[in-house]
């Protein structure tokens, strides 16, 4: 027969017909039925889900995902087949993000408790991951931080990538201390095709091999200080300094006017190259393997999957100042800096970055990325949270 791909068509069934599969494939431990843990949201273009979950199976975990998370107490119709029900919940900007005004956000997001509240009453577990301090796009705030905390207060295990995350969050989220597992943000080690060398990256992007290039990577968004990154660069280009300086910008534009300004500014400068397509997995490293150094100036941040792939690629890293960065990121490669400062400083930061990356050695930051690789991560991850939720394991 032809092979059928599995797991990433949602349909009718779902999420049902993906958790049947996840169970047939999964292996218990001592033969014993696996515990089902569905997860949503999914991310299709980011790895990062698949390497956090790649080391489960070998911990009684089957994982299978939840396309449409206001679904989950269809899970429960498995449960016979397991030793148990979970749902894994990450980004929650879908629950409310199609609401008209704020209040239908309020009935989206107590309806969605209501539906969590019913799943655990029927047995089923709740993990949170807290990934951002409220949803990149927001437009009713204070719906999805009250979402948030009650998602925090129902949630068995809530899962942080950095012990500063909750002094990080501050007022916006009360957490339990005894909920809280902390598991970095894994790298992305073995995620993306790496094969080309600096110089086919620089061809294949028309570049020259004495310019400093500064990379600009993943989703354009109004919160990645984007007008403040212009600014600075603009000041950049009009010193005096012994490199040629090039910005290279790569990641789907949102339709938001400050993102529309900015991809204005860089497709009109002569110094910046952009693609505003979401890149291909296979091009990933033309972009970083053609850089020098990677840029990190948001406005808000908790954690950040990008600076993690820049450190994976051995790029040093120019990254807002707080916490819970200082906490997950190499500090040899990484320069803090605060992007509010104005242009000015912004400025001379990138100058500074420039000169730190000319005589960059990677040694160190190969040593502090094996503390995160994904199968470690994974591996400490599963285990902490079989311990939560009384997960049968052989680990």
């Amino acid at each position: 027969m032809l092979v059928d791909w599995q797991g990433y068509k949602p349909g009718p069934s779902s999420p049902v017909t993906e958790g049947f599969q996840a169970l047939r494939s999964t292996a218990g431990p001592d033969g014993t039925a696996p515990f089902l843990l569905g997860f949503g949201s999914v991310a299709r273009v980011n790895p990062y889900q698949a390497l956090l979950y790649r080391s489960f199976e070998r911990h009684g975990f089957a994982v299978t995902p939840v396309f449409d998370v206001t679904r989950l107490r269809e899970l429960l119709h498995l449960k016979p087949m397991a030793s148990g029900v979970g749902l894994h919940l990450h980004w929650t900007s879908s629950v409310i993000g199609g609401a008209r005004n704020e209040r239908e956000a309020v009935v989206k997001s107590n309806g969605f408790l209501g539906r969590i509240d019913r799943f655990k009453e029927s047995g089923g577990k709740l993990v949170w991951t807290a990934h951002n301090i409220y949803p990149h796009d927001s437009r009713f705030v204070d719906v999805d931080l009250a979402l948030q905390q009650g998602i925090a207060e129902r949630a068995d295990a809530v899962h942080v990538m950095a012990n500063a995350t909750a002094s990080a969050l501050g007022d916006h989220l009360r957490l339990d201390g005894r909920k809280v597992i902390v598991a970095p943000h894994p790298s992305y080690e073995g995620a993306y095709e790496n094969y080309l060398s600096r110089s086919e990256s620089r061809q294949s992007l028309g570049l020259d091999a004495d310019e400093l290039v500064f990379v600009l990577f993943g989703a354009l968004k109004a919160y990645k200080g984007l007008k403040e990154l212009a600014d600075g660069f603009d000041e950049l280009c009009r010193r005096r300094t012994p490199f040629r300086f090039r910005l290279l910008i790569a990641g789907a534009a949102d339709e938001a006017p400050i993102v529309q300004d900015f991809v204005k500014w860089a497709v009109a400068h002569p110094l910046v190259m952009i693609d505003t397509k979401t890149v291909p997995q296979h091009r990933v490293q033309n972009f970083l393997n053609a850089a020098d150094a990677g840029l990190l100036g948001y406005s808000r941040s908790l954690n950040s999957g990008a600076a993690l792939l820049y450190q994976t690629f051995g790029l040093p890293v120019l990254a807002t100042d707080t916490p819970v960065l200082r906490e997950a990121l190499d500090p040899a490669s990484t320069r803090y800096f605060d992007p509010h400062s104005g242009a000015s400083s912004y400025a001379t930061n990138l100058q500074e970055l420039a000169s730190v990356s000319k005589n960059f050695e990677t040694a160190a930051l190969q040593t502090s990325l094996k503390e995160i690789a994904p199968e470690l991560v994974s591996t400490r991850f599963a285990k902490a949270l079989a311990a939560k939720l009384g997960v049968n394991t052989l680990g």
